[in-house]
């Protein structure tokens, strides 16, 4: 019984926390938010995803977003849940895990945050 009302209460924190802005520190040190998930690229220019989305510094520097949440595989590619705030995440064998399907993570789903 307790083990499920505490599964509960996570699930509910990762469904709140998924739904929610993201802010990082922009090249001027100043704090820039976005509806999504933030994450600079390697010039320090923000991008963030859109609400309930995930953005994530692929291996060349870029910024790659998604619908849901992303996770980038061994091969260097950024994976993303096809689910506006879908989980993703990388398991040990190096493939990433998505919340519904999984799909590549594209420059064209981000946004620069006002």
């Amino acid at each position: 019984m307790k083990s499920g009302i505490v599964v509960g209460c996570l699930l509910l924190a990762f469904v709140t926390a998924a739904g929610a802005a993201d802010c990082v520190k922009g090249p001027d040190g100043k704090v820039v938010c976005g509806a999504g998930q933030c994450a600079t690229n390697q010039y320090g220019k923000v991008f963030c995803a859109k609400e309930g989305g995930g953005a994530v510094r692929d291996r060349f520097g870029g910024v790659k977003c998604g619908v849901g949440m992303c996770a980038e595989d061994d091969f260097g590619t950024v994976k993303c849940s096809s689910q506006p705030g879908g989980g993703a995440l990388r398991e040990a064998s190096g493939k990433v895990k998505c919340l519904g399907d999984c799909q590549d993570g594209s420059e064209q789903r981000c946004e620069t945050p006002r």
